[in-house]
Formats: structure tokens, C-alpha cells, sequence
């Protein structure tokens, strides 16, 4: 066997498939904040494997996790992402990117589980005031030792703020509510690879909680770049849908029935070696060259056969 750059390659009758490595990010698609006071969705869950072993001649397929559907409904929580799948053909998933949880309503009503690959934040009152887990470090496999995902924060839990908690991110935890109401938990930042994908290189941040009518009007959370959004910053107000193909998760409905908008849907970006990449897939992914390398980013379903 002889080795070239990241490919082995085979000869004779015992060389077998060629192998060669990438680096993977798969992140899972974003969950929605809920309604009215409400806490901030979780962002999906994040994978990044650098030299992952690949199978020439092999087909892998991609689905890629929708945002959860924004909130409509008053005192409804939020809910969860859809997961990202990176699979051998007729075979095992090698990476599930867990999709971000649901944020809670006011009081947590109808909310059942807001984790998720990041999870939810949590409603603003006791005894439902604690933020939801992250889900995506506990996978099997590579997808939970190469996983990132962070809790939700915890609602005030009463006077004299009155506010939920952010969305979890890929990067942190969720904040808790107070003043302002919970902040979206971070994301994480790959701009020195994908500095184009994503939010400018950033991915999976969570969605802040939604403003609340109490104490003289506390503000609103923020969230940060990694396609995640603010809650909802005034009586009413809606909050902004996630970034298509960033993960983020959306922010809280503002109190007085204020909607949640949808999750950032998820994405699937690689790093291959100019040489090595075959140029063979389905679902058309947006393709750029970088010094030796070539950049590869599913922001649909298709596939890629090695």
C-alpha cells in the first residue's frame, strides 16, 4: 500500500478501495421558541470530525433536518428540529446531528420535553422554571464524541423579572431569565474552514427568550451569530425565523401572544482534498476550491459517492 496526500491507494489483487479523508460538519436543523413569554429555541446539534475515512466507490447519503416550525398558538410551546443524517449507502449512519430542542411557554403548558441537540429554554414561572438538555453529546458513536450541544437556560422563576430562558447552543448554555430575559446560548465558529457557509463560518447558536410586560418592561434575549434570533422585543411581537442551513434556533413569542418563528434548518459541509474529490453527488451541493482543497455544502438531500 502507498500513501499520497490523504488517499491510499491500492495495487494488485489484495489493494482493495482507495481511502481517503475529509473533515465533516454536520449540524441538525434548529427548534422554535414557544409563544407568549416564551423561552428561546434550542439550536440543532453540531458535529465536527476532522479526517474522517472515506470509501472510494462509496455512496453516502445526506438528509438534511428542517427548522422546527415556528409557534402560533398562545401558551403553546415551541417545536424540536429535525435531525441531520450523514449515511453509508444500504448501510450505518455514521453521524446523526440531533435536531435543537423546543423553548417552553410561560408556564411550560403543553410542553412535554424541549431537549434536543441543544435544548430548549425554560418557561419563566416555578416549578417548571429549569432549562432543557442537550441530547447530542449522549449519541452513539462519533456522533456524540465529536457532538456539541448545550442546555437551555432556566426561567426567573417569578418576581421580579417574570422571563424564560434562552436556547441552548452548539458553544454554550442558554441564559437564564432576569433582565434581560434569557440570551441565546452561543454558537461555534468555523470561519477558519467555512468561512462562507453558515453565518459567515458560524453555526447552532440558540434563540433568546421573548420580552415580558413585567417590571417595567424587562428586554428581550439576544442571541448571536450562529443563525439564531432574538425573542420577540415588544408587547406582541413575533420573533425572527432562524438562518436557513446555520441550525439556529428561533426566539421566544414577546408576551401578550407574541409568535415564534421557524428554526434554521441544518447543513452538511466537508473539506476534501482537490484530488480526492470525485465530483459525483445528487442534490446538486454548492461547490468552492480553496488553495488544495475543495469545499463541499448539502443544504438539500442528496448524496456523495466518494
Amino acid at each position: 500500500m502507498t500513501q499520497f496526500g490523504y488517499r491510499t491507494l491500492g495495487f494488485g489483487s489484495g489493494g482493495g478501495a482507495a481511502l481517503y479523508n475529509v473533515d465533516m460538519l454536520v449540524v441538525g436543523g434548529g427548534g422554535s421558541g414557544g409563544c407568549n413569554f416564551g423561552g428561546g429555541g434550542g439550536a440543532g446539534g453540531l458535529i465536527y470530525k476532522t479526517s474522517h475515512e472515506l470509501t472510494g466507490g462509496q455512496q453516502y447519503d445526506v438528509v438534511i433536518g428542517g427548522g422546527a416550525a415556528g409557534q402560533s398558538t398562545g401558551d403553546t410551546g415551541g417545536n424540536r428540529g429535525v435531525d441531520t443524517t450523514w449515511t453509508i449507502n444500504g448501510g450505518a449512519t455514521e453521524f446523526t446531528a440531533k435536531g435543537g430542542g423546543a423553548g417552553a411557554v410561560q408556564y411550560n403548558e403543553g410542553e412535554a420535553s424541549g431537549g434536543g441537540g441543544s435544548g430548549g429554554g425554560a418557561g419563566r414561572e416555578s416549578p417548571y422554571g429549569t432549562g432543557y438538555p442537550e441530547t447530542q453529546t449522549g449519541e452513539s458513536g462519533d456522533s456524540g464524541t465529536y457532538g456539541f450541544g448545550n442546555a437551555g437556560g432556566d426561567g426567573s422563576g417569578g418576581a421580579p423579572y417574570y422571563t424564560s430562558g434562552g436556547g441552548g447552543g452548539a458553544g454554550g448554555a442558554g441564559g437564564n431569565g432576569g433582565d434581560p430575559a434569557g440570551i441565546g446560548g452561543v454558537g461555534k465558529d468555523y470561519s477558519a474552514v467555512f468561512a462562507t457557509e453558515g453565518d459567515s463560518g458560524w453555526f447552532a447558536s440558540g434563540g433568546g427568550a421573548g420580552w415580558t410586560m413585567y417590571n417595567s418592561g424587562t428586554a428581550a434575549g439576544t442571541a448571536s451569530a450562529g443563525g439564531g434570533t432574538g425573542g420577540g422585543a415588544s408587547s406582541a411581537a413575533n420573533s425572527d425565523a432562524g438562518a436557513a442551513n446555520t441550525g439556529g434556533g428561533s426566539g421566544g413569542g414577546a408576551a401578550g401572544d407574541g409568535d415564534s418563528g421557524t428554526g434554521g434548518s441544518g447543513v452538511i459541509c466537508f473539506k476534501v482534498l482537490t484530488a480526492n474529490y470525485s465530483g459525483t453527488t445528487t442534490g446538486s451541493p454548492a461547490t468552492r476550491v480553496v488553495g488544495d482543497y475543495t469545499l463541499v455544502e448539502f443544504t438539500g438531500d442528496g448524496s456523495y459517492t466518494a
